[in-house]
C-alpha cells in the first residue's frame, strides 16, 4: 500500500511540475506505473476532490459573506452619511470581480476533475496523464486567484483603518 501511495504520489508530482501549455510525453515505464495504478490513483482523485471542494466552497461562502455583509454594507453607510470613499468603493468592485472568477475557475476545475475521475488510465495513461496536468492547471488557477483575493481584503483592511482614523480626527 506505501508502495502504490508513493508511486500515486510521484505520478501526481510529476504532473504538478510540468508546463500545463506544452504536452509532454511521459516514459513507459511512468505509462506503466499509471496503468498498474490506476484504482489507487482514482482513490486518491476521489479525496482530492472531497476535501478540496469543501475548503474552497467554504472559502467561497467566506469571500461573498466578506463582501456582502461587511464591504458594501459599508459603502453603504459612506454614501448614505455622504462620506463616500473611492478608495473602498473601487475594492468592492475588484473583489466581487475577483470572486467571479474564482468560482467560474473552481466550476472549471471541478469540471475537469471529474472527467478526469472517469477517464479511463488503464489503458490510456498518456492521455490520463495530459488532463491531470489540465487539472493542475485549473487548481493552480483557482489557487492563484485565493492569493488576490486575500491581496484585496488586505487593502480593504488598511484602507478601513485609515478611514477610521480620519473619522476620528475629525477628518
Amino acid at each position: 500500500m506505501r508502495k502504490s501511495f508513493a508511486i500515486v504520489s510521484a505520478v501526481v508530482l510529476a504532473a504538478a511540475a510540468v508546463n500545463p501549455v506544452s504536452a509532454q510525453t511521459i516514459s513507459d515505464e511512468q505509462a506503466g506505473l499509471i496503468s498498474s495504478n490506476c484504482a489507487s490513483i482514482k482513490l486518491q482523485l476521489q479525496n482530492t476532490e472531497r476535501y478540496g471542494s469543501k475548503s474552497r466552497q467554504h472559502l467561497g461562502a467566506q469571500y461573498e459573506s466578506i463582501l456582502t455583509n461587511l464591504i458594501i454594507n459599508l459603502n453603504l453607510r459612506l454614501v448614505k452619511n455622504n462620506r463616500a470613499n473611492g478608495e473602498i468603493a473601487e475594492q468592492q468592485i475588484k473583489l466581487s470581480s475577483e470572486r467571479d472568477y474564482f468560482r467560474n475557475k473552481f466550476t472549471d476545475y471541478s469540471r475537469e476533475l471529474e472527467s478526469l475521475k472517469n477517464f479511463d488510465c488503464k489503458s490510456e495513461p498518456q492521455a490520463f496523464y495530459d488532463k491531470l496536468v489540465v487539472v493542475r492547471s485549473k487548481r493552480n488557477e483557482i489557487s492563484e486567484s485565493m492569493a488576490r483575493l486575500r491581496e484585496i481584503i488586505g487593502q480593504h483592511r488598511e484602507s478601513v483603518s485609515k478611514l477610521r482614523e480620519e473619522l476620528a480626527n475629525g477628518q
